[in-house]
């Protein structure tokens, strides 16, 4: 008779197989799509390649863009928590400069591999119109801190401006570290000045609002 120690292994060794599959699904997926393209490549292509059955890799991953977009959802997570549960006095903009730095730190090298999946979905419209559904939800996100800033309703016109505002300043972002080549060693260093230059954007222009809004 299996123990209660016993039985939390078990789980924990499923668990950890869960979490591999997923992760060669999604590195095998991320090749084929570099190198054939993200429509031209099929489920069972990925299937195989990963040495899993289709079934699988829609089990894991009902969409196909969910591949591309595989982190998203514990980003939103992660960026709502760091933002809606920020310190008092914290900023909305220093709330979100200090989540990106935090995950670029651990993330520091995974940079090509995003640089390389910003290209990918600038090459096919259908990643396109599915990333945007995505950066809906961190300009909502976004709108919620910055009106709690501003004390404002959340559903108030301007800080909906400012999450706009953010998210068109991350996309430059993208399209710059895209465009630009950097040696390797200074892609961190690179890619922190800009998020600086845009949070220093954003946060002056919340500033102003606040500045306005009082007078």
């Amino acid at each position: 008779m299996a123990t209660g120690s016993d039985e939390v292994t078990e789980l924990g060794l499923r668990e950890r197989k869960k979490l591999r599959t997923r992760e060669t699904i999604v590195r095998v997926a991320l090749e084929l799509f570099t190198k054939q393209g993200f429509a031209e490549t099929t489920i069972k292509q990925i299937a195989d390649a990963a040495e899993v059955a289709p079934r699988t890799v829609s089990a894991y991953f009902p969409v196909k863009e969910q591949l591309v977009f595989h982190d998203h959802d514990e980003s939103l997570a992660s960026l709502r928590a760091h933002l809606l549960d920020r310190p008092a006095g914290m900023t909305a903009a220093d709330a979100m400069r200090s989540w990106i730095a935090e995950r670029m730190t651990d993330k520091r090298m995974d940079l090509e591999d995003a640089r390389c999946r910003r290209a990918l979905i600038e090459s096919d419209p259908a990643l396109r119109t599915y990333e945007r559904g995505h950066m809906a939800s961190v300009e909502q996100i976004v709108a919620e801190a910055v009106a709690i800033d501003l004390d404002l309703p959340a559903d108030d016109l301007i800080p909906h401006m400012v999450g706009a505002a953010t998210v068109a300043a991350f996309d430059a972002l993208g399209r710059q570290m895209k465009r630009e080549p950097v040696q390797p060693d200074d892609v961190f260093a690179h890619a922190q000045r800009l998020i600086d230059d845009a949070m220093t954007f954003v946060g002056g222009g919340v500033q102003a609002l606040a500045d306005r809004k009082r007078s």
